[in-house]
């Protein structure tokens, strides 16, 4: 009898094991996950100094946590369309996709341009045909028809081509998300973003600094990457998002813990100039799994 016991709960045990593993696996495995790197640090005018070591950071912390990763360092216009066009072929075998920019940006008439190296403006006529439109990479994530994507702009630092234009606004424009969509900006709408006196900018060193805890959701992440820009900067640069997203998604996978629904609210923060649009999220599935069954079964 006490045999028979035994071998019931050996067994018992080695099926919860093997679906404990099993789980974590098939959680791992059940996106694909790919991003494009852009820093941009020599520039003729306006030079910056962490926008190369950023991508660097940004590559090995998104590798860690799955991603594949293209990198692009201190490229032309040329070079970095070529990147977007080979980023969005590459994202239709992909679940979720990702491009990070670091560098200069600007604003013209509510658009924002991304600056290559090499770029020769005589005017604010001129950013059309010698910036990138960031508008482009959004629309070749959504030509790949992939699940979810993510932007991530740290290009809101002083425009240095500001004398030649008739507008002196600095910072990005406000960019509205496309459905199943993230996009993350250094700072918020018209405001300049540090590029740090270390190695890294205060927000990459933040992202690094978060991107491997286990159970947080993307909306939580970037609040915690906003509570350390903050209090590193005195509340100078505060980096908001814009949300569109109809799912959860972890940079390091749920967890135990899983995600709580206060992470799931599309409230306002506090001083974060925050939007954010979600769509409720569906019913819970029962709570009895395969695991339960086999107990039931095991144990009856």
């Amino acid at each position: 009898m006490k045999k028979a016991i035994s071998l019931r709960l050996f067994c018992l045990f080695f099926v919860l094991t093997m679906t404990v593993m099993l789980l974590s696996a098939a959680d791992c495995l059940a996106q694909k996950r790919l991003a494009l790197l852009i820093g941009n640090s020599a520039y003729k005018n306006g030079p910056l100094k962490n926008p190369v070591n950023d991508v660097a950071a940004m590559d090995k912390s998104l590798s860690r946590v799955g991603f594949d990763v293209m990198v692009l360092k201190d490229a032309d216009r040329a070079t970095i369309g070529r990147a977007i066009d080979k980023f969005g072929s590459k994202l239709k075998n992909y679940d979720v996709g990702l491009f990070y920019f670091s560098g200069h940006g600007l604003q013209v008439n509510g658009i924002n341009y991304l600056c290559p190296l090499g770029m020769n403006l005589q005017g604010q006529s001129d950013v059309p045909y010698e910036a990138i439109d960031a508008g482009k990479v959004l629309a070749k994530m959504e030509d790949a028809g992939n699940r979810m994507n993510v932007v991530i702009l740290d290009a809101c630092r002083n425009n240095p081509f500001k004398r030649s234009f008739r507008s002196g606004r600095n910072g990005l424009a406000q960019m509205d998300a496309p459905t199943g969509s993230f996009i993350a900006f250094a700072t918020s709408p018209g405001r300049v973003a540090y590029d740090g006196k270390g190695r890294n900018s205060p927000y990459v060193t933040h992202m690094i600094g978060n991107m491997n805890k286990k159970g947080m959701t993307i909306e939580k992440f970037f609040k915690q990457v906003r509570r350390g820009v903050m209090k590193d900067t005195g509340k100078k640069q505060v980096p908001w998002e814009s949300s569109s997203m109809v799912g959860d998604f972890y940079f390091a996978g749920k967890g135990s813990s899983g995600s709580s629904s206060s992470s799931q609210t599309s409230s306002q923060s506090s001083g974060s100039q925050q939007q954010q649009q979600y769509t409720p999220p569906p019913p819970p599935k029962p709570k009895k799994d395969k695991a339960g069954e086999v107990m039931d079964m095991l144990l009856n």
